[in-house]
């Protein structure tokens, strides 16, 4: 059959239809329904008095009793049927607006306003538009080759159209355009308007034979982007893997590099992340490093493609990726200070070094030297941090009350490998901050640098560990505190000489003021689940950013200095293990996802997966995301979860 919109917006049951549009679907480049384009129809016939009489039974069975709806209708030969009904307006960018503005005077998007806030302006439409003021056409516009575009001479003639009204151009010379078959591969769309209904359907079909020949002047005809640069990332774990996903999405070829053997990280990345690209081991086994680095430059060389940027996906690629980008010669961070960034006493040091507050630190390689420097530092209280000094996710992280507790904690954590793999050569000795731990995101290019979001730690001590994270929720930039924090942060990344890319900057706000705790030179680990949150909270993340500033200057201008007032509020919660065993069932996901601001879920066990005490984010069984407008809905299902925790949220065997 023939193939409808029909467009409408209810309140309380009253269902109001606001246009309806006659889609244009025909068989091209091997796809059997590719959209040509859509006409407005008047209610003025039966069978479209019928369609809008079944689209209103569709509304009444599926519960839309407020708002609009997107019901894309079937009229068969024995009538209408359904094919989807969106709870939310006609898409499309809303390029139809203007077409519905002159037709029949109002439209979907200011009816759905004026049904939620002006009653009577919503009472005041017609139940339906009988009759059209003008005839009005969309046009999308269907490549039937693929190449480089040089010019769009096609563009030029339908502009001087009887009955050109206005435009939307996803192309531009120089840019590469795929065969339309869908949707996303639709170069431009055209929405034409007259009051003669035969002037639209000319200069419609016009438009239909430009396709084929004189809308396109292509410099390349070829099936796929001619000399594509590629991005590599290094370490595609943890959030690096949605770095990854980012990159193949914007069209860039993707190189995974791998900078260790059998990565004891490599499985933390989200379920569902589908990563296709060329992948480059580098031999991390090799007693000689410059030798093994030479030998992963060449290879990632003889792939043949023009290398755009290298990024760190993970803690464990930091390193690597800095050294590749200066031999490389793209967008870096000066190479002298590159120890700094990863090293956390040598970070530490070199921002007291630019006079920029630090905490207190000793790195000790035996513990002779641990002791001495206790007994002339003799802290009062004794609280000592005591910590491997190159790995991340609170992995091994003891707070000390006594001497013999930093003796058991040194002896753990000095020649042991540690949760990234790498061997903890000496200890790290801190003193313990007083205070809340918060954490800023930001995103830096040519020194500029921009804060992506502020996030509130929750950490409690449990399991015999005293800084467990529990959850974070973010925070908007909005008082002298956040503000004070930001303008620290700022000044470490100028210390470091972070000119460039992400920094993950975990700071502990004292009584006296802020002070670092460690600076990650990558995106926000946890797998990067936090990012719908922050999508959803201030409208942007640190992932997009960071590929923005690296590849897309025009888009990396756009986003914001700081984070704006919160447009939703937003918490992830960090799933804690209060007992060992063997997983039976988790029943409390099901009461999880029935919360009013769950968003997400990501699980790390599974039914018949052994479940072990969290003591830090490598134990972690799970985290949860919430977002809602109201703060306390949040905050009543973050105090919920934590309940299921300790009861109802894992049944053993």
């Amino acid at each position: 059959g023939k193939e409808y919109v029909v467009d409408s917006v209810s309140r309380d049951g009253r269902h109001k239809v606001t246009a309806v549009w006659e889609y244009d679907k025909r068989s091209v480049n091997g796809q059997f329904n590719v959209y040509f384009g859509m006409k407005l129809l008047a209610v003025d016939t039966d069978a479209v008095r019928g369609m809008v009489d079944y689209q209103r039974r569709v509304l009444d069975a599926v519960g839309i009793v407020n708002g609009p709806a997107h019901a894309e209708v079937m009229m068969t030969p024995t009538g209408p049927c359904l094919v989807e009904v969106g709870s939310r307006c006609h898409g499309g960018e809303g390029t139809w607006q203007q077409i519905a503005n002159a037709a029949v005077g109002y439209n979907q998007i200011t009816a759905t306003i004026d049904a939620y806030l002006e009653e009577g302006k919503f009472m005041a439409l017609p139940d339906a538009p009988t009759s059209l003021r003008m005839a009005g056409r969309e046009a999308f516009v269907v490549a039937r080759e693929s190449g480089v575009v040089r010019a769009t001479p096609g563009f030029d003639e339908i502009r001087g159209m009887r009955s050109y009204l206005s435009e939307e151009i996803m192309v531009q010379p120089n840019s590469f355009i795929s065969k339309t078959v869908d949707c996303f591969t639709r170069p431009a769309a055209f929405q034409l308007l007259n009051a003669d209904e035969d002037v639209v359907v000319r200069d419609y079909e016009r438009i239909r034979e430009l396709e084929k020949s004189g809308m396109w002047d292509f410099s390349v005809i070829c099936p796929t982007k001619p000399e594509t640069g590629a991005v590599v990332v290094v370490d595609p774990f943890s959030s690096g893997a949605q770095l990854a996903a980012r990159v193949v999405k914007l069209g860039y070829k993707l190189i995974m590099l791998f900078s260790e053997t059998d990565s004891p990280v490599a499985a933390l990345v989200q379920s569902g992340t589908d990563l296709k690209g060329e992948t480059v081991q580098h031999d991390d086994r090799n007693p000689d490093e410059r030798a093994s680095f030479d030998q992963t430059a060449a290879k990632l060389k003889a792939l043949g493609y023009p290398i755009l940027a290298i990024l760190p996906g993970a803690e464990t690629g930091v390193l690597l990726a800095d050294k590749l980008a200066d031999k490389f010669s793209t967008r870096t961070n000066p190479l002298y200070l590159s120890t700094a960034r990863r090293n956390k006493y040598v970070m530490g040091e070199t921002i007291r070094k630019a006079g920029v507050r630090a905490v207190k630190q000793k790195i000790a390689s035996t513990w002779e030297e641990a002791s001495a420097f206790l007994k002339g530092w003799n802290p009062d209280p004794f609280k000592v941090i005591v910590k491997p000094n190159q790995s991340a996710g609170s992995d091994d992280v003891f707070l000390c009350g006594s001497l013999e507790e930093v003796k058991r904690g040194f002896d753990k954590i000095n020649g042991a490998i540690n949760g990234l793999g790498v061997v903890n050569e000496g200890v790290l000795l801190q003193e313990f901050l007083e205070g809340k731990e918060y954490v800023v995101d930001s995103v830096s290019r040519d020194g500029r640098h921009k804060v992506t979001a502020i996030w509130e730690y929750d950490k409690r001590e449990i399991n015999g560990q005293f800084n467990v994270y529990f959850g974070m929720k973010i925070r908007a930039v909005d008082d002298d505190m956040t503000r004070s924090m930001v303008k620290y942060q700022q000044a470490v990344l100028d210390a470091l000489e972070i000119r460039n890319g992400p920094a993950h900057a975990e700071v502990m706000m004292t009584p006296t003021g802020p002070c670092l705790v460690e600076v990650g030179s990558r995106c926000h680990g946890g797998e990067g689940t936090w990012q719908p949150i922050a999508d959803g909270a201030v409208g942007a993340n640190q992932i997009d950013a960071t590929v923005d500033a690296y590849l897309r200057p025009d888009s990396w201008d756009d986003v914001a200095e700081l984070p704006g007032p919160l447009a939703r509020h937003g918490r992830e919660v960090f799933l804690v293990a209060r007992e060992d065993g063997k997983i039976k069932s988790i029943p409390g996901i099901d009461k999880i996802m029935a919360l009013r601001s769950f968003l997400k879920c990501e699980m790390a066990v599974q039914p018949g997966d052994t479940l072990s005490k969290t003591v830090d984010c490598f134990t972690r069984p799970g985290a949860v995301q919430l977002v809602h407008e109201d703060a306390r809905v949040v905050e009543e299902d973050y105090e919920a979860i934590r309940a299921l925790e300790i009861e109802g949220l894992f049944e053993l065997e």
